[in-house]
């Protein structure tokens, strides 16, 4: 990332509200910001920008927040450690232990802008904020704001009325003028969200600087926000008397000027004059459409006009090589729809071969091989990013007795009963194979020999909550599990070997129970084929 000029962030939240909000918030801060409502359009984004930090939503459709930090992850790890996560789900336990895990930063939702800056400057460092031309501050300093939209208004103290939600009148960088039917008395202290969109919108401090009766119930009213706020309360903290009437100025010597200032009878033309022009500029576009109505019209007329005297003149000829043309094409088209059949089809036997090459027949989990693949995968992955990898080997208990007692098409169910269970049993993210027999192996990411033994637990109790129901027979069925952890067993050997150590360890002591790998049994490490 350069270090010159200001520092770009990406948002992304499926939420086009908050990032209005969002990006009104970070763009205060004198940041560049862009904004993408979904996680694949934020990594399409990233193959053309370069960004210094990413704020993302937790929750989104599609796309969540923890398949974009996995796709993040393998497909540009130089943003791993710049993203942050937004999210607003304090009670989600998956949310939690997701984040948790992985020591991922994150804010709460609403954004606390101190927070948000520590973040930052955690990411990027300090950064100084982009050189502004001279003369160009006092120049926009009172510059009014045409804008379409509401404000909500607060009062601070002693609150007797609920807030108030009002249209603009005109807005600049030191306050906001709306129309109201409420009576305001001046120097009130009152909390402001502006611009209003109806969510968690930031407030601001504020204070009545005008309040002006237009008649007919109607009250223009001005409110001084941030510094020019604080300087409105001096003034009327400085004047000796009480002021209890609505109608004031700030100094008796001083006309009554609005927040743009201008008159106040020059803002009543202004607004007449508004009124005025927006009736003029609905009417100009009333005949604009018409005209284009009328254009459109004509042009239809001629172009039929011109379809007409083709025709009269046209003779047979064309219409016959029409004709053959279309019968070329359509044996074309016929040709090209039993080619695309065919393909599809040789690409269904590919991808069925595919499935029996790396599947168990079975029970429909991964295989021996492909089983040890992935975790060649894993570990080289886990070491890569300086993570963990779980393994467990799970033997079923007595399995010899159920095809000895039942008959191997109950041990064939029980078997796929297992796998299914297996299955269910564990993360999206997690693999389960077949190891040999009644064996499997399991390979957990991101998992310590803590998190390996709740997982292995977890497994057990369900392999065991119901008995399987085999032809006309019904077999209880335990699992003994054997674990172990990459933070203890650093190669793929060393691993599978400590993990089938501590499963003959949970044969010898009992069955139907888990035992974690320890460094004494694994003193010779046997060479591991998959």
């Amino acid at each position: 990332m350069s270090d010159a000029g200001a520092v770009k962030v990406l948002l992304v939240d499926d939420d086009e509200s908050s990032l209005r909000v969002l990006r009104k918030m970070l763009e205060a801060e004198g940041l560049a910001v862009d904004v993408s409502t979904s996680g694949s359009d934020a990594l399409a984004r990233l193959l053309q920008t370069r960004y210094d930090s990413i704020l993302c939503d937790m929750r989104m459709p599609g796309m969540t927040g923890k398949d974009f930090y996995f796709r993040l992850k393998e497909e540009f790890p130089e943003y791993a450690t710049r993203l942050v996560f937004l999210t607003g789900d304090v009670a989600s336990t998956t949310t939690w232990e997701f984040i948790e895990e992985r020591r991922l930063p994150y804010l709460l939702k609403p954004l606390n802008m101190e927070a948000f800056r520590q973040k930052l400057r955690e990411i990027v460092g300090e950064r100084p904020a982009p050189a502004r031309q001279p003369g160009k501050i006092e120049e926009r300093r009172f510059r009014r704001i045409a804008i379409k939209a509401t404000v909500r208004i607060r009062e601070k103290r002693w609150a007797t009325r609920p807030p108030e939600i009002a249209a603009v009148v005109n807005a600049s960088k030191e306050g906001v003028c709306f129309l109201t039917d409420r009576s305001y008395r001046l120097g009130t202290d009152v909390l402001v969200c502006f611009p209003y969109t109806g969510i968690n919108d930031i407030e601001q401090d504020g204070c009545v600087v005008r309040a002006v009766e237009l008649g007919e119930g109607r009250v223009s009213v001005a409110i001084a926000l941030g510094d020019a706020g604080h300087r409105a309360r001096a003034k009327f903290a400085a004047q000796e008397e009480r002021r209890t009437g609505h109608v004031a100025a700030l100094a008796p010597a001083e006309p009554e000027v609005s927040m743009a200032g201008i008159s106040i009878a020059e803002e009543k033309r202004l607004l007449e004059l508004r009124q005025k022009m927006a009736q003029e500029r609905e009417e100009a576009r009333r005949l604009a459409e018409e005209l284009a109505d009328l254009r459109e019209t004509h042009g239809r007329i001629g172009a039929q006009r011109e379809r007409m005297a083709a025709q009269d003149t046209a003779n047979s000829s064309p219409l016959k090589e029409l004709s053959d043309a279309k019968t070329a094409m359509a044996q074309v088209i016929e040709d090209l729809q039993s080619q695309m059949e065919k393909l599809q089809e040789q690409l269904a036997e590919g991808e069925a071969l595919r499935f029996q090459a790396t599947h168990d027949a079975l029970t429909g989990v991964w295989n021996r091989a492909a089983i040890f693949d992935i975790l060649k995968r894993e570990l080289s992955r886990a070491e890569a990013d300086g993570t963990l990898v779980g393994l467990l080997m799970a033997d079923l208990d007595h399995f010899k007795s159920i095809n000895d007692n039942h008959g191997h098409p109950a041990g064939d169910a029980v078997l796929q009963a297992a796998a299914q269970r297996l299955g269910q049993s564990v993360r999206e993210y997690d693999s389960v194979g077949r190891y040999g027999g009644e064996e499997f192996i399991v390979a957990l990411v991101g998992c310590d020999a803590a998190a390996t033994l709740k997982q292995a637990e977890r497994i057990r109790a369900r392999i065991c909550a119901e008995p399987v129901k085999a032809s006309a027979v019904t077999v209880e069925v335990t699992i003994s599990l054997g674990g172990a952890s990459s933070s203890d067993f650093k190669s793929l050997e060393a691993l599978v070997h400590a993990a089938d150590a501590a499963l003959y360890r949970a044969k010898r002591n009992g069955r139907n129970r888990v035992e974690m790998a320890v460094a004494e049994e694994t003193s010779q490490q046997p060479t591991v084929e998959p």
